[in-house]
């Protein structure tokens, strides 16, 4: 027997007309991000995406609606085009911010891949509005990298040998297709038509060469097919295509203050750089720099000198050692250095005296060294040299000692210990919660440029924890602050 419609329910008819047209914002709950984004990109100036609309031809979506779609897509963790096109249709929060307006995604992928100078910018005033709100001080910053996957397949790098080995294959099956022809249409005669896998062999030994001209020019080993720029790194997944992603993040709130992109798999000539733009993103003086040992080599802690900033970064060695690494009684470090005399002592009371001095990339160094070492009872254990155990001393390399004294006092070991509840949680905050775990552009230019975008986001996130009171806008939450 059918039931019939339960009577006390509310009516339910999707073809009612309403008096007054809905407000869109009577939709959205009242801790969405997106107004958090509607007020910050009202508050930004855009005069750096307003010099790039065209005055001719079709009219332009509006950079600020545009900024809006990006900057909350980005934030809510949705990166491809394509997908912010669809939430367009869909998300009452996107529906909102972009005006019933629908740019479809070839419109969204130009907007984002066209306006880097602008973005750079953009991200820097985001930095400063983080500072008025009282959210950036610079009494700490930390400064770290993390590998970041290419938008490339690992099996489309090339390397000289992979290059000649598939060019061969190729020559060599355009080779039994002559002869097969031959048979077929006589040595003198032709098909009506290239067959399309003959055109498909040629386009890809003029691809290959190609990569092979870009192998000679850059310089490299390998060289990857589909992004260039890209270059094997370790990583925790393995060997993988994949980018260097650097970020210099202030103690108080976890805000990122600057943020870049390299290919260079190691960080130790980052370290500059990061400062650097720290610096001309906020305008302040630093107090005290951590960075891990990627970043601790003499050269560095000589170039910090001119910013006077209380820095703690160890060197690989003393980070070995404190992982319970055993250093061997014949170690370099075991050799103590008379400066009033210019010599080395060994660890058996041998003197290394001045030989001579070398010049080399990372500086001057001179160079000790004792002749007699074949008479000691070590000689095959700290050195198996018929000229003896030398000794090379760097200026710098006094810096390196310095700073691990610094590292052991109390006080350093605490400073030092902030580093990783700063900078680490970031990363794992953009790759856990955002889920942004790869690029979605290519090339070096634009994976910064799509960082400095997911950096954004990650400060908008934060400004909506501490810095926006739903209402009043823009400004400090008292409640949160006090738990900074």
């Amino acid at each position: 027997m059918k039931v019939p419609e339960p009577k006390n329910v509310r009516p339910y008819d999707q073809g009612q007309s309403l008096l007054f047209p809905p407000n869109l914002k009577e939709f959205i709950e009242e801790n969405d991000l997106c107004w958090v984004v509607d007020d910050v990109v009202n508050a930004m100036d855009l005069s750096c995406l307003y010099r790039n609309v065209s005055s001719e031809g079709n009219m332009a979506y509006h950079p600020r609606m545009m900024l809006k779609v990006l900057f909350y897509a980005y934030a809510s963790g949705i990166f491809s085009s394509r997908k912010i096109a669809k939430a367009l249709g869909e998300n009452v929060a996107f529906i909102f911010l972009a005006a019933w307006q629908r740019p479809d995604f070839r419109t969204i992928s130009y907007f984002r891949k066209n306006n880097f100078e602008a973005i750079r910018e953009l991200f820097g005033q985001t930095v400063r509005l983080c500072q008025e709100l009282k959210m950036v001080k610079l009494g700490h910053i930390s400064i770290d990298g993390s590998k970041f996957k290419a938008n490339a397949a690992d099996r489309k790098s090339y390397d000289q040998q992979r290059i000649d080995k598939e060019i061969k294959s190729i020559l060599d099956k355009a080779e039994q297709a002559d002869r097969e022809e031959d048979d077929l249409y006589g040595p003198d005669k032709t098909g009506d038509e290239l067959p399309d896998e003959i055109k498909d062999r040629k386009k890809r030994l003029e691809r290959l060469k190609q990569i092979q001209k870009e192998l000679t020019e850059r310089g490299k080993k390998k060289v990857n097919a589909t992004d260039p720029d890209a270059v094997f790194m370790k990583t925790k997944a393995g060997i993988k295509t994949a980018y260097n992603v650097q970020a210099s993040v202030d103690e108080d709130c976890q805000v990122i203050v600057a943020a870049s992109v390299t290919n260079q798999p190691t960080d130790d000539e980052q370290l500059i750089p990061m400062l650097n733009q720290t610096k001309e993103n906020t305008d302040g003086e630093i107090g005290i720099v951590t960075a891990d040992a990627g970043y601790g080599n003499a050269s560095n802690l000589e170039a910090l000198e001119p910013y006077n900033v209380d820095a703690y970064i160890p060197d690989d060695t003393y980070q070995s050692r404190k992982r319970g690494k055993t250093v061997g009684p014949f170690d370099k470090d075991n050799f103590v250095y008379d400066p009033v005399e210019d010599v080395f002592i060994c660890p058996e009371g041998n003197v290394l005296t001045y030989w001579h001095s070398r010049h080399y990339s990372k500086g001057d160094c001179r160079v000790y060294r004792y002749k007699m070492c074949g008479q000691c009872p070590h000689f095959g254990r700290c050195t198996k040299s018929k000229a003896g155990r030398s000794i090379w001393r760097r200026q710098v390399d006094e810096k390196v000692k310095a700073m691990r004294k610094k590292l052991d006092t109390q006080a350093g070991k605490q400073i030092y210990a902030k580093r990783k509840h700063i900078i680490e949680p970031v990363f794992g905050q953009i790759k856990g919660a955002l889920g942004f775990t790869g690029f979605h552009l290519r090339g070096l230019a634009r994976v910064d440029l799509e960082f400095l975008i997911v950096s954004i986001a990650h400060n908008l996130r934060k400004i909506a924890k501490y810095g926006y009171q739903r209402g009043a806008g823009l400004a400090p939450r008292p409640e949160a602050a006090a738990t900074v």
